[in-house]
């Protein structure tokens, strides 16, 4: 839903496409990153460019690689899925992506493979334009797969647009944990799409986490397309000075007996906006279904606002639904409390949120994805010694 965002903030005109990189380094902060991950493969995006790679992936048939080397080497496997889950009709912004995305990472796991240890992708940027990503991830029959994309950059003088589709296919049994990360600097703005087609059988847990950029809008879908699929759909985002989140959740229900969950968290402060609409659409067919939604804001001021929209679409009638949002002011008692007893206001206003959030990333079962989003709140809030060391 566009109507509580300003649409000027997400303009694109006059912006040209993002020019090659003046530099092909990797900043400190992604190095930082890349040696904190304990990944089995990273790559390292600016714009159309791959400017670091290191791939340990044992050979197990699986390919992962960027896009564009991957149609040229794999062309079949990928033309197969290519545009199938987010495709150029579905709205402008789809077509956008679609017409001059410049490269991105493809993923395949075949058959009953296990990748032990994460995989992931930096997308970065060090001048303005309009920059288009795409991920593709296949993991076929019975094959576990971690995947992390995480959008980042140091602060540059030049606006920048940020698209994004990520393409998720998992085929029967296949199971997906999928973080996606966005912390970009604040002269961006971003608009991603996530999508995911899951068969029988198969599992999702995804995280979607905003805690960068001026403005972004983050659309987050699942499509339950056959029975017993499970989607985990978790959702973090801090707003500060001024920035503005915008997030739009689909859990599609189309086969009988399948599950989904979803929890999106929160906070915002100095005149920061967040907006929230999520829909449950469950299919005649879709029998014995059950589906969750949960939106919970915390505001920090009262110049903030968060306005939350969830939405429910059913068409069975042997199904298990619910919906349910909460905005509200921090409780003054519990402020007071931890005030008291002698901690300063900003300590206690730490303590405050990350207990609001708490209940979403005691579900995150990456320790390394948690520890850092813990460390940005930090910077966020302002405790002493954190933002130097991000």
């Amino acid at each position: 839903m566009w109507r509580y965002s300003q649409l000027k903030r997400f303009a694109i005109d006059g912006l040209p496409l993002l020019a090659p990189p003046q530099s092909r380094s990797v900043s400190e902060r992604i190095s930082m990153r890349i040696t904190d991950s304990d990944a089995e493969g990273v790559l390292v995006h600016k714009g159309a460019e791959v400017v670091y790679r290191d791939v340990k992936i044992p050979e197990q048939g699986v390919i992962f690689t960027d896009l564009r080397t991957a149609l040229a080497k794999h062309e079949a496997l990928v033309r197969r899925h290519l545009y199938t889950v987010v495709n150029a009709q579905q709205d402008k912004y789809a077509a956008l992506n679609a017409a001059l995305w410049q490269n991105g990472t493809f993923v395949y796991v075949p058959k009953s493979v296990e990748v032990a240890l994460p995989l992931g992708a930096f997308i970065t940027a060090d001048t303005g334009g309009l920059a288009a990503q795409r991920t593709l991830i296949i993991v076929d029959t019975n094959a576990k797969l971690t995947y992390l994309d995480e959008y980042t950059s140091e602060p540059f003088a030049e606006r920048l647009f940020s698209s994004a589709a990520i393409e998720i296919v998992l085929l029967d049994g296949a199971k997906l944990r999928y973080v996606n990360l966005q912390n970009w600097s604040r002269n961006v703005v971003q608009l991603s799409k996530v999508r995911a087609h899951l068969a029988r059988d198969s599992r999702l847990e995804s995280l979607s986490v905003s805690l960068g950029a001026d403005a972004a809008r983050a659309e987050v879908e699942c499509r339950l397309e056959g029975p017993g699929a499970d989607s985990e759909m978790l959702g973090l985002y801090f707003a500060d000075e001024g920035q503005h989140y915008n997030q739009y959740t689909l859990q599609h229900h189309v086969a009988d007996h399948a599950r989904s969950d979803l929890l999106f968290k929160g906070a915002l402060r100095d005149n920061s906006t967040a907006v929230y609409s999520g829909i449950i659409k469950v299919e005649p067919g879709a029998q014995k279904t059950d589906a969750y939604q949960t939106n919970r804001n915390l505001l920090l001021d009262a110049e903030s606002q968060a306005v939350s929209i969830p939405q429910l679409e059913i068409g069975a009638n042997d199904v298990r639904c619910s919906h349910g949002s909460t905005t509200s002011p921090v409780p003054e008692d519990q402020r007071f409390y931890l005030m008291s007893r002698g901690l300063p206001p900003e300590v206690a206003e730490h303590l405050l949120v990350t207990g609001f959030l708490h209940e979403v990333m005691s579900r995150v079962t990456l320790p390394k994805v948690a520890e850092y989003v813990e460390r940005v709140v930090q910077a966020k809030l302002g405790v002493p010694g954190v933002k130097e060391k991000l």
